[in-house]
């Protein structure tokens, strides 16, 4: 590992680099594609907070769109469930934080 800076082995066959820089790439752009997927709230929430602009109404438009048809098609039943069971734990934490203070 000379003149290697990577806190970690690297193969040292190129085509093992290779490999393993594709393996990565797909990993990612898998995480990447399933998050657009199944958390279009996410990406609906993101396009609403950009300045509107002749330029971003398209975006804001195409982002409910997808929200709209994620919740129709039921994609966004796994997203949806994780936000009402945090929701809950949340609610619970504050409203036990509170009675604690007010003791």
């Amino acid at each position: 590992m000379p003149n290697d800076f990577s806190p970690i082995d690297l193969p040292s066959d190129k085509n093992d680099r290779k490999r393993a820089g594709l393996w990565t790439s797909i990993v990612i752009s898998t995480a990447s594609l399933l998050l657009a997927l199944l958390n279009a709230e996410a990406v609906a929430d993101w396009a609403d907070s950009l300045a509107p602009t002749i330029w971003t109404a398209p975006i804001v438009s195409t982002a409910d769109s997808w929200r709209d048809l994620a919740a129709e098609t039921g994609l966004s039943a796994p997203r949806d469930f994780l936000h009402r069971y945090w929701k809950k734990l949340e609610a619970l934490h504050f409203s036990n934080q509170e009675g604690a203070e007010a003791e």
